[in-house]
Parts: structure tokens; sequence; C-alpha cells
């Protein structure tokens, strides 16, 4: 049987050599004259095979910042996720982005037959930096809503317990008052406790008094708008990130699938307002 044989091989320096054994040099001319057409299309595909066998392809490792949750599209078709991938030697076109990231496009040189890093650093988007602004007012004024009538109710349960601590001790010394009042046989003393002493203490108590009702109340309405200002704040809206360099990555990208791809598109709205 002849030996009808096509074969490939690459040189030290990347170049391609195709062999073609004599019986299939001969079996082609014999053809040629009867079946130009399906001469010409094999030795094309032929051709087209040792050009893609011959072509070599190097390894690019990505370092990206973040460190995870990154993904990038080569050469305006084809998104990925990896850490490591195979490409073809030569220049190649990336698009990378991350979640709260500004989408980057870097121009990347594949070597063959060896593994490269492609080191960057995804700065954060400013969408994202209004929002951590906005988010930031918006913590720190709900803290502070919550925070003040807290101060009121600590201050109202301190002064209410003063008062207490001052009413009894009026309330002491006037019931004092009213026992020397009632043992003493001294006319003199009688008189002063009557017509000084009796009154100063029974007015200390209605000082006392008052300044317990006051606390009291004070201590009630801290409550109470502490509670309300808990409720009302409770259902603020909290900001929202629109992350809108998500919307420009996935607007145009080449997702692998069995049927060789599909190409995708996408819009966001908001609806929570």
């Amino acid at each position: 049987m002849s030996n009808l044989s096509v074969s490939v091989r690459t040189t030290g320096n990347g170049r391609a050599v195709l062999t073609i054994s004599k019986a299939f040099r001969e079996r082609a001319w014999k053809f040629a004259g009867m079946e130009p057409l399906r001469y010409t299309l094999s030795i094309a595909v032929c051709c087209l095979m040792s050009v893609s066998m011959a072509q070599n392809t190097g390894t690019l490792r990505m370092l990206i910042d973040p460190g995870n949750d990154f993904s990038f599209i080569v050469d305006k078709k084809h998104r990925m996720q990896q850490r490591e991938i195979t490409l073809s030697e030569g220049l190649h076109e990336l698009t990378i982005w991350a979640p709260t990231r500004r989408m980057v496009d870097t121009a990347v040189f594949v070597i063959a037959n060896r593994t490269s890093d492609l080191v960057v650093r995804l700065p954060y988007s400013q969408e994202y930096v209004d929002y951590r602004a906005e988010l930031g007012r918006y913590q720190t004024k709900k803290r502070w809503m919550r925070t003040a009538p807290l101060f009121a109710l600590a201050g109202g349960l301190i002064w209410t317990g003063v008062a207490i601590g001052k009413y009894g001790k009026a309330k002491d010394v006037l019931e004092a008052d009213q026992k020397d009042y009632d043992i003493n046989v001294d006319p003199a003393a009688i008189g002063a406790l009557k017509e000084g002493t009796i009154p100063a203490h029974n007015e200390d108590l209605e000082k006392a008094r008052t300044n317990l009702y006051l606390a009291s109340a004070f201590t009630a309405v801290s409550a109470a708008a502490t509670y309300y200002i808990s409720r009302r704040t409770a259902k603020w809206e909290r900001p929202i990130f629109d992350d809108k360099e998500k919307v420009r990555f996935d607007g145009l990208a080449w997702l692998p699938s069995h049927s060789g791809g599909v190409f995708m598109a996408s819009l966001s709205i908001n609806l929570a307002r």
C-alpha cells in the first residue's frame, strides 16, 4: 500500500515545516488534472492545518487586586474568571473588572512556551466612592438621631434618682421636726419650731417634690422620644450601591456555550424609589 502522509513539525526558531510524502504528491498531481477544485481545497486545508498546529501558546497568570471575584474579557470576545489562561503567542487586549472597582483596559504580549504575570490593581469606581460617602453620612445621622434621646433618657434617670433621694431626705427631716415638736416642752423651742424650722423644712419638701415631678416627667418624655425616634429611623432608606461599571462590563461580552457562544447585553433599572 502506498504511503500517503502529510506531517507538520516546528523548528527551534518557531517556524513550521510541512512534509508531504512522494506517494501523496503523485496522487495529488493525478487528481489535479481531473478535479482541480478538490485538489485546491485539499492544499488549502493542509495549509490551514499546518498554521493552526504550528501556532505556539503561552500562559498568562492573573495577579489582580482584589485577589478574588474578578472577571476579564479577552480580545473583546470571551469572558473568563480563571487565575491562569493559555493564549496564543502575540498581543492580546484584556478588559478587567471586579465588584466595586473600575473597569481597566490593558494590553499584554504573550510569549510562547513561557508563563508571564499580569499585575493589575483595580481602583475603586467613582460610584462606589460616592456610595461609601453617602453611607457614612447616613450612618452618622442615624447614630446621632438615636444616641441623643438615649443620652437625654440616661440624664433623666439620673436626675430622677437624685430627686428621689432629696425628696426622701427632706421628708425625713420634716418628720423629725414633727416628733421634736410633739415631745418638746420648752415654749421657746416650740415657738422656734413652729415659726421657723418646720415651715422652712416644709418648703424644702415642696421643692424636692416639685423637682421629683419634673425629673419624672422629663424621664418619661425622653423614653417616649427614644422609642419614637428609634421606630422612625428604622424606616429610613439605606443608600443603595448602583454599580454602573458592572453594567458597562456586562453590556458587551461573549459568553461561551455548547452552541458556540451567546452575545449578551444587559440593562439595570432601579425601581426602589
